[in-house]
Formats: C-alpha cells, structure tokens, sequence
C-alpha cells in the first residue's frame, strides 16, 4: 500500500469552489514629489572664552572677539563688579 499519493477516494462532503480574485482599480493620484529645504551655514565668528577668577570668589566671563581682539560681552559686567567692591571696602 502507498501513501505518497492523493487517495482515489472522493472525500464526503460539501465541494467549495473558488471566486476569481480581480483586482481593485485605483484612482490615478498625482505623483508625491519630495520637498527638501537647504539652509546656509551661519557664519561662525570665532571667539575665545576667557574665565577668571577674581577676589571673593567671583567668576568672570569674557567673551573676546579672535580676529580684532576685542572683548565682546563680560559677565558680570564691570560695573557689578566695582558694586561688589565697594561693598566689600565698606564691610571692612
């Protein structure tokens, strides 16, 4: 007896029959074009950090310019610093 073959033997019950499959039209759509903004480098200036550390423990921050060597901002500013000064001298 084999058994590597299909049975001779009609199977009972219902027979299904299958449904031709078509496929679904699709409305044309317009064609998705892809959008990419390119933006400029900004122009870096190169500036130098400088950080000291003043009487009273007192960080200053200056921000200097390389190409002209000018200070370009200074945190705290002078003026705070010659308040916190005066205040000392005045403790004393």
């Amino acid at each position: 007896m084999r058994i590597d073959g299909p049975s001779p033997v009609p199977l009972a019950g219902p027979q299904f029959q299958t449904r031709e499959v078509r496929p679904t039209p699709v409305p044309a759509a317009a064609p998705i074009k892809d959008h990419v903004e390119t933006h400029q480098k900004p122009e870096v200036s190169p500036t130098n950090v400088l950080v000291e550390m003043q009487p009273g423990n007192i960080v200053v921050y200056k921000f200097i310019d390389e190409a002209s060597g000018r200070l370009i901002q200074q945190i705290p500013s002078e003026q705070m610093l010659n308040l916190s000064k005066t205040g000392e001298a005045t403790k004393e």
